[in-house]
């Protein structure tokens, strides 16, 4: 049986880590799709309210409408600048979360790698003691034959 890693909670503790930066990773991600989503949809609503300017314009015009549509316009505007802020506050983020989970994954293989090369060092020493263990059991089973032969 394999001796214990003595830095197995170590291990354990940078693998939650890691558990629990790929979930907020993910949370992040999901969070900037969405606000993707949220500014193409304000965009395509733009271009709507210009396409509706345009047509307000041709004929006989009506002023109220045509302000109406200008402040609808504006609005958006704010609203698109504002979200794309946000979006650019998200790229960020994730970059910086990427960057932060990168570095927990390291130094957690780093540990799986101590962990990885312990083993290998205890199976080694095990073999090298079942290499003796039947060298010395080749040497009594001579020394015993040398003795009946005699």
């Amino acid at each position: 049986m394999a001796p214990k890693f003595s830095l197995q909670n170590v291990l354990d503790i940078r693998h939650g880590k890691v558990e629990i930066l790929e979930i907020e990773f993910g949370k992040l991600l999901s969070a900037h799709q969405q606000t993707q989503a949220l500014l193409l949809s304000l965009q395509e609503f733009q271009a709507d309210l210009f396409d509706q300017l345009g047509a307000a314009q041709l004929g006989e015009i009506d002023l109220m409408k045509i302000n109406l549509i200008r402040q609808n316009i504006l609005q958006g505007n704010k609203r698109i600048e504002s979200v794309a802020l946000e979006l650019k506050k998200q790229t960020q983020e994730i970059k910086d979360k990427r960057t932060e989970l990168v570095k927990a994954k390291q130094s957690e293989e780093t540990l799986e790698i101590l962990k990885e090369n312990r083993h290998q060092v205890y199976m080694a020493e095990q073999v090298q003691i079942e290499s003796r263990a039947l060298d010395d059991i080749y040497i009594a089973r001579a020394f015993r034959n040398q003795q009946r032969g005699a």
